[in-house]
């Protein structure tokens, strides 16, 4: 039997967005007790923009109790103004998912690139 578990997620490629949320949603029913963060960099931050036509699956994880973050350094990368994310329905930014993906690892959390 598993103990609680912390999981870091790193969604990267918005081409891949509708299986990234599937996986996401897999891993949160498969293990309902964990604490799940992902952390959208690259032009996966795209798919947290207010205006993304299926934000609403988006709002699905966060629903299912799981913590959702831009990287800065990728909205700048990829010249997005943080005010075009939806911090309104709880996504948060980091500012180096990185440092977020490492911090998080070496607080014993398990990684999984999506």
């Amino acid at each position: 039997m598993l103990t609680m578990q912390n999981i870091i997620v790193n969604g990267n490629d918005i081409n891949n967005i509708n299986a990234i949320i599937k996986q996401i949603k897999n891993l949160r029913r498969a293990m309902p007790d964990a604490f799940i963060e992902v952390v959208f960099t690259r032009n996966a931050v795209k798919s947290l923009l207010k205006d993304y036509p299926e934000l609403n699956r988006i709002k699905e994880l966060l629903d299912m109790n799981i913590k959702i973050n831009a990287c800065r350094n990728s909205l700048k990368e990829q010249n997005i103004d943080e005010d075009l994310i939806a911090t309104d329905i709880g996504i948060g930014i980091v500012d180096a998912g990185v440092q977020e993906i490492v911090e998080k690892q070496l607080m014993g959390y398990a990684y999984l690139q999506l």
